[in-house]
């Protein structure tokens, strides 16, 4: 079986448009498959652009927690351990019973 014998040269079937870019200042969308071309309507265009601002608060606002994070993480994990040690030490302060020291390890 040849590279020949698999070209099929019967019309495609119609795209579906499923995937295709938006140009939102001249309301154009252009399919990314056969690169048709056409105008949306004015609530098309609309639901577009609301869904480009989203798109872009929803960025800034990872931005932002990634700020925060990149600033604190170089004091989370001590604070973690003392916060850790400091548990530890209220519980055999609080319960000298339940802390059995005298076991060789």
């Amino acid at each position: 079986m040849t590279d020949e014998d698999d070209y099929d040269d019967t019309p495609q079937d119609e795209c579906d448009h499923d995937a295709y870019e938006i140009d939102i200042l001249t309301g154009r969308a252009e399919c990314a498959f056969c690169s048709q071309s056409w105008y949306l309507t004015s609530e098309e265009l609309d639901c577009e652009i609301e869904r480009q601002a989203s798109y872009h608060e929803d960025c800034e606002r990872e931005e932002r927690r990634q700020w925060w994070r990149d600033l604190f993480s170089p004091i989370t994990p001590p604070f973690w351990r003392l916060r850790r040690r400091i548990s530890e030490w209220n519980t055999r302060r609080q319960f000298p019973e339940h802390v059995n020291d005298d076991i060789p390890f």
